[in-house]
């Protein structure tokens, strides 16, 4: 019994001499957002940290005993004194992504209160792509250091455009219409992606400008553009696509050489083209392709374009001499057509001395109308025809008549 209670006085005496331990509040991060996700080599980014303290209570109370009797209450609160928050490059800091600011003496967190902060980011010009973890540091007033890694991606990917139907020479005759594509190759998407024709006064391209807005990623969009030259010669056609990554704003050029020559002396002729369609119905289009040069030309092509359905979707020519005339027929249909006027559009596509080129591009317009109006206009033909032969049936009977009473 002795012995027993020497334990306890002794361990009444510890808790007498021994200092208070206080339970940290627990300070986590619970949540960040980045903008943009996938930075580029030159980029800056929002990054957003909520820091949480996750305790549950508003004091922790604490109760030392001597002869099992309450002798020291002690209450804490469990609020977060925060004194700085910053973040550290992961590596030697020169090729890191970097942050610009630190967070100092930002005050108390309640228990259960959240807070948002913010830090700009930068991926220097020179980094090379990959995953990045630069580190988050919340020191707070009872110990220091929280440390939580944050993932960024640098990725070298970009948006770009490419020449998708583009020949090499075209005539001073008409338009020709060229084909630009533009591919976003990222893994995310780019915002205000605009092409713009960078081209010398003698060469006129409509349009100059094309505002495509977003491009979602691993997309692409084929952009139309009509190029008419006033003179002969070699040029440069350049086109730029500008586009954002967040706030970040990237360009890319495409050039491409362009050889203007005189009249192409080929082009197509409408030789039967009608002017209404009923919907639900085809027509025919005829036309006729005319060499006029003085060479051979080969692989002759007549393309149509139009929104409504054509067969074939081309038609092959081949080989024309010099002054050769050849006939090329299209079926034009209807089906599921809106009402109204639609331009039906042909080219020549062909080659010369290993050379592509494009004849100027002839258009017409058809009108499709609905099934009953054409019922309508010829039972109306059909009405007025059988009165107008009524009309000399009875003006001959009429006539015939007064001449036998003479």
């Amino acid at each position: 019994m002795r012995s027993v209670l020497k334990l306890l006085i002794v361990l009444g005496l510890l808790f007498l001499t021994a200092p208070v331990v206080f339970a940290d509040p627990a300070i986590m991060i619970t949540s960040y957002t980045l903008t943009p996700t996938v930075l580029m080599p030159g980029d800056s980014a929002q990054l957003q940290v909520t820091i949480t303290n996750t305790e549950t209570t508003d004091t922790t109370t604490t109760t030392t005993y001597s002869d099992s009797l309450p002798r020291i209450q002690t209450v804490k609160t469990n609020a977060a004194t925060i004194e700085s928050i910053w973040i550290a490059s992961d590596g030697d800091g020169r090729n890191s992504v970097k942050a610009h600011n630190n967070i100092p003496n930002l005050g108390d967190l309640a228990p259960g209160a959240s807070v948002t902060v913010s830090f700009l980011l930068t991926a220097p010009e020179n980094i090379t792509e990959g995953l990045y973890f630069p580190v988050l540091h919340v020191d707070v007033e009872t110990y220091k250091d929280v440390q939580y890694p944050i993932p960024i991606r640098v990725s070298n990917l970009s948006a770009s455009l490419l020449a998708k139907n583009v020949p090499s020479k075209i005539s001073t005759s008409g338009s020709t219409p060229i084909t630009i594509t533009a591919v976003n190759k990222r893994e995310t998407a780019v915002e205000d992606v605009t092409i713009t024709a960078q081209t010398e006064d003698t060469l006129h391209i409509s349009p100059q400008t094309v505002y495509l807005g977003t491009m979602e990623s691993e997309t692409s969009e084929d952009i139309v553009f009509s190029l008419q030259p006033t003179q002969i010669g070699s040029y440069n056609v350049s086109f730029m696509i500008s586009y954002r990554n967040g706030e970040n704003l990237h360009t890319d050029t495409v050039s491409f050489p362009v050889e203007v020559v005189p009249n192409s002396d080929v082009s197509p002729v409408f030789y039967t083209f009608p002017t209404t369609i009923s919907r639900g119905s085809s027509k025919r289009i005829s036309l006729e392709v005319y060499n006029a040069k003085t060479e051979r030309i080969t692989g002759v092509i007549v393309v149509p374009e139009t929104n409504l359905t054509i067969f074939p979707s081309q038609y092959f020519i081949g080989t024309m001499d010099p002054d050769d005339v050849f006939s090329a027929s299209f079926d034009i249909s209807a089906d599921g057509a809106s009402l109204g006027n639609h331009t039906v559009s042909f080219k020549v596509v062909f080659k010369q001395d290993n050379e592509y080129f494009e004849s100027p591009v002839i258009s017409h317009s058809i009108q499709v109308v609905s099934p009953s109006k054409v019922k309508t206009d010829y039972s109306t033909g059909i009405i007025a025809l059988v009165s107008l032969v009524l009309v000399v049936v009875v003006s001959l009977f009429y006539i015939v008549r007064k001449r036998r009473h003479r």
